[in-house]
Parts: C-alpha cells; structure tokens; sequence
C-alpha cells in the first residue's frame, strides 16, 4: 500500500491531535479496560494456577470457582492492564478487595 502525506501546517496540526487523542484514551480507565482482552484473562489464570492469590481456592478443589482478574493497583488508582499488575482472585475475595491495595 502506498500513501502520499502532505506535511502542511494543517495536516500536521489533525495528526498531532489525533495522537493525542490515541494518548489520552490509552491513559484512561476505559483505554486500560480495552487492554483486558479474553486472551490476557486466560494467560494470567494459567500463570496463577487457576487458584485465588488471597484465599488459595482453585479449579482443581473447586470445579465451578468464578475466578476473576484483578488490578493489584486499581484502574482508579493509576493502576496499569499490565501482567505485573494482575491477580487471578476468586468472586469472594475480588468483592472484598474492592478499589483497595493490599
């Protein structure tokens, strides 16, 4: 694919805009939403062992455990959707925990 950019001044002044706006979104709570993909969730389970990071209840005692992914550091707290932020925590301790850090 081939493209042709005009670098005048605005062209220039809609690109920088559109960055910024690609930043902002990616900095926000619902950007760092958009990060938590099926995939991520599944990874960090695997990594977890199927087994709650608070309470130790896993898969393996209980089959039909509501497990969930959690941001160590909240979302509303600056947290980040990055693997050294997540927890795998079951229903009870994920409802507990809320928007602390512990």
């Amino acid at each position: 694919m081939k493209c042709e950019i005009i670098f005048d001044l605005r062209n220039l002044e809609k690109f920088i805009s559109y960055l910024s706006e690609k930043v902002k979104f990616k900095n926000s709570v619902a950007g760092q939403r958009a990060l938590m993909t099926s995939q991520l969730r599944e990874y960090i389970k695997k990594r977890d062992n199927y087994t709650c990071k608070y309470c130790g209840v896993s898969t393996q005692n209980e089959p039909h455990l509501l497990l969930e992914i959690d941001h160590i550091i909240p979302l509303s707290k600056n947290g980040l959707t990055t693997e050294d932020n997540l927890q795998t925590l079951c229903w009870k301790c994920n409802r507990t925990k809320g928007s602390k850090i512990q």
